[in-house]
């Protein structure tokens, strides 16, 4: 796995994460969820996605800590796929959260180069992530880390069983 060796503001330090992060990495994911959806009440689903996919270092994570806590304010998680269309290997960013206290800061963007980083290692061919279309504060700062929109995440809901319990 990659060391972490992207230059971060005054004040944090780096983390290269482990299996023992999975704690971290729920409360980031669902801290980003629960940004997008503040009515939604119930994550037990995300410990099937954790399940699923969370393998460090397979699937890397790295974090970024207020130096003089060690709390976790950003974290990064992302893992390998396979880009449908060009069948290349590429990075897929599960998770990328900020505490809403420490951005502005550029913490986001050294997460984000540290998956290139890491990407570049591996000899992926591209970095690839899904963020609701509502989520303009994230669509914006994809848009200026330079990345582009290659789809659309379509969803149709099939009646009752489609609902979610809130």
């Amino acid at each position: 796995m990659s060391k972490a060796e992207i230059p971060l503001p005054a004040g944090y330090r780096w983390r290269i994460g482990s299996v023992w992060d999975r704690p971290w990495v729920r409360r980031g994911l669902q801290a980003t969820l629960q940004e997008s959806f503040p009515e939604q009440k119930h994550w037990d689903h995300l410990e099937e996605t954790l399940d699923r996919f969370f393998d460090p270092p397979r699937t890397p994570c790295w974090w970024i800590l207020k130096e003089e806590t060690g709390e976790p304010v950003g974290g990064v998680w992302a893992g390998i796929s396979t880009d449908q269309a060009t069948y290349q290997r590429v990075a897929y960013v599960f998770l990328l959260w900020v505490d809403p206290t420490h951005r502005r800061r550029g913490l986001g963007r050294a997460l984000m180069q540290q998956v290139e980083q890491w990407g570049l290692q591996q000899q992926l061919a591209a970095i690839t992530l899904q963020v609701y279309r509502h989520n303009q504060a994230a669509l914006n700062f994809y848009k200026r880390t330079h990345f582009s929109v290659q789809g659309y995440w379509l969803y149709k809901p099939l009646g009752t069983a489609a609902k979610p319990e809130g």
